[in-house]
């Protein structure tokens, strides 16, 4: 019996030295969807919050499975980057959680350590619903509109989620330069960066979404949602249409 006993506690002992120290349970979660729904879902900043305005409604019921799973922007992919050029680490353990009839988030679940970082991007190969209009994000613990925009050179306005080419920031990569870049161009947001990765064609090269997370003390469900707009128009004036409706 001591003998079985000693082996026993070997055993476990074996195997909690092989589990990451301090090692917490994160999740991302992601809902694709057309911008005009995150548009419509859009009240009143919480104050004293910034952004474009609270998606708390949204937030609710994407939580509570009370949104139309049938509104979700198809074929998006949610994929952990593991190139360390990106500046994240490959957690020991990954799984994917996608969309069903009763779920409308993507749940990435990943265990890590705290303080650490992994990075993610958003993509597809669709060639509808290829450009990012609006995002929104729970940095703060609420979901809430963020402000996208392109960096300026002079520094006049800061940008919570800067949109830079796709090619740019391939480059960025392969030059060992994205995690700084990111780091001077991208504000963390409570541990969270975002960065819009900008097809080279309109049409047919759709954008992506990088998504930096340096992981918080405890465990924690991160939420992105992404506002898609479809450019199916080829001139027909459809633009000019969805331009007004925003005005």
């Amino acid at each position: 019996m001591k003998l079985r006993s000693i082996f026993g506690w070997s055993v476990s002992l074996a195997l909690l030295l092989t589990l990451p120290a301090w090692a917490e349970e994160y999740r991302l979660q992601v809902a694709n969807l057309d911008f005009m729904t995150i548009s419509s879902h859009t009240d009143r900043p919480v104050p004293g919050q910034p952004g474009e305005g609270s998606l708390i409604r949204l937030q609710t019921r994407l939580d509570t499975m009370e949104f139309p799973t049938t509104a979700v922007i198809p074929d998006r992919d949610t994929l952990l980057l593991q190139d360390p050029a990106y500046g994240g680490i490959v957690p020991n353990r990954v799984s994917v959680l996608p969309t069903t009839r009763e779920q409308a988030w993507t749940t990435v679940i990943f265990d890590a350590n705290p303080g650490d970082t992994v990075a993610f991007v958003v993509k597809t190969y669709m060639v509808a619903w290829q450009q990012i209009w609006m995002l929104g994000a729970n940095p703060e613990g609420t979901l809430r509109r963020l402000t996208p925009g392109n960096p300026s050179i002079f520094g006049r306005r800061s940008y919570e989620v800067p949109q830079v080419s796709y090619d740019f920031l391939a480059n960025a990569v392969e030059q060992g330069t994205f995690p700084k870049w990111v780091a001077e161009n991208a504000p963390s947001l409570h541990g969270m960066s975002l960065v819009i990765g900008q097809g080279r064609n309109l049409y047919y090269d759709p954008d992506r979404l990088y998504v930096i997370l340096k992981l918080a003390p405890e465990a924690r469900t991160y939420q992105v949602a992404i506002g898609w707009r479809d450019h199916s128009d080829r001139g027909n004036g459809q633009k000019e249409k969805i331009t007004s409706m925003l005005r």
